[in-house]
């Protein structure tokens, strides 16, 4: 269920971005500017094949780190896609692709490149109130209420006659219920410290020749906010 003001299409405003930053001349970027950039507007497709979280002799580093270490040796990430993608976006992509297990996989590297495609973010059912509605709908005559059941059969004396009527009632629900609503804020928490871990690889590590990574991230917790 996707809810107005959770998940309204975050469309970035990368018109600003230049489509293919001049060598050498380094500019400042949100990572979710990045990233949207890299699988937006330049087509960088996920490549799973190379993807890893450690470099032999060097033990865990992060992903960013290793696909460094990787260029370091004269190995280029082929980004795969329709046309051939400006090589900073090769290496968002390699990096989101080597998202290691703690923060996701390959799993959380799918959502992240997905949403920043389509330039929104995981639903966090902003505003969400649980509600009681009626487990089925009917529509008689064209009114839509909710769907009774008989749930038993009772009798009774009027007027010396016997007289037996239905017990009816309207089955409920709570929609969306309090598990569904923290479910859905849990997996966004957990795309925004995705997020972060690629946000702080590249400033550790570098490894961009035309972008320098900002510390601006999405809010951490939208449903706190008072408005989004």
């Amino acid at each position: 269920m996707m809810h107005a003001r959770g998940s309204r299409l975050l469309v970035r405003q990368v018109a600003q971005v230049a489509l293919r930053p001049v060598a050498g001349r380094r500019v400042a970027i949100s990572i979710e500017d990045l990233l949207h950039w890299a699988f937006a507007r330049e087509c960088a497709q996920l490549d799973f094949g190379g993807a890893s979280g450690g470099a032999a002799g060097y033990g865990y580093v992060s992903s960013t780190a290793a696909i460094i270490r990787h260029e370091q040796l004269g190995c280029h990430v082929d980004g795969g896609g329709r046309s051939d993608p400006h090589h900073d976006a090769d290496v968002v992509a390699a990096a989101v692709a080597a998202l290691p297990a703690g923060h996701g996989g390959r799993g959380m590297a799918v959502a992240i490149a997905e949403h920043a495609r389509a330039g929104t973010r995981p639903d966090a059912m902003v505003g969400a109130v649980p509600r009681c509605v009626p487990v089925a709908w009917a529509n008689p005559r064209g009114v839509r209420v909710g769907k009774a059941e008989v749930i038993d059969r009772q009798e009774y004396v009027l007027s010396g006659r016997k007289r037996a009527f239905d017990v009816v009632v309207v089955p409920v629900t709570w929609r969306p219920d309090q598990s569904q609503i923290a479910a859905a804020r849990r997996g966004y928490l957990s795309w925004w410290g995705a997020v972060l871990e690629i946000r702080q690889s590249f400033q550790t590590y570098g490894g961009l020749s035309c972008w320098d990574v900002t510390d601006d991230m999405p809010v951490m917790k939208p449903w706190l906010e008072k408005s989004v």
